[in-house]
């Protein structure tokens, strides 16, 4: 088969890139389960963690609704810029929790 572009897709380049993808899926939940039980209360877990679908839920639909104005590359420039900040916040995060282990 062949792309737009005139590059050629193989069955194997499809299952790697489905493969590495689950991994990281995979990944991701049991890692964010940890974080969430070390640094959210558990007291107010439910509503921290609605506050902050909020902002994602809000980027997700502008992204859609302007994706005819953005083009597909703008609109995959806004999901990366908010990934860069999103990895930013986690370096921070990281700082602080080496920060606080330091002193302890």
């Amino acid at each position: 088969a062949y792309l737009t572009s005139g590059a050629t897709i193989s069955l194997a380049g499809i299952m790697g890139a489905l493969c590495l993808y689950e991994a990281c899926v995979g990944m991701y939940f049991p890692a964010i389960g940890t974080l969430r039980s070390k640094y959210v209360p558990d007291d107010n877990k439910s509503v921290i963690l609605s506050l902050f679908g909020i902002p994602l839920n809000t980027l997700v639909v502008l992204a859609y609704l302007f994706v005819k104005q953005l083009g597909m590359s703008g609109a995959l420039g806004v999901s990366s810029a908010a990934l860069a900040i999103a990895t930013g916040c986690m370096a921070k995060l990281r700082s602080i929790a080496e920060k606080e282990a330091a002193e302890a």
